[in-house]
């Protein structure tokens, strides 16, 4: 039988829900507009953070939202 996209490790809907509320917050604190790149580093570190298992919303909040510019820049 198929496995699903689910099931090999890809993102759910909910999971890509919670993660553009995340993006979406993180972005509003930093006062980072969201085509920039210092939101593309955002979004790469919650991917990343995500993958690592850190899944709860506002915890990936506080911890994108806790990067520094010059994070974000290097």
């Amino acid at each position: 039988m198929p496995r699903s996209v689910y099931d090999r490790g890809l993102l759910t809907p909910a999971d890509i829900g919670r993660l553009q509320r995340v993006f979406d917050e993180a972005c509003r604190r930093l006062k980072a507009a969201p085509d920039s790149a210092e939101a593309r580093e955002v979004a790469l570190t919650l991917l990343a953070l995500h993958n690592a298992g850190m899944v709860d919303e506002e915890t990936l909040v506080d911890a994108a939202s806790a990067l520094r510019p010059a994070a974000l820049t290097a």
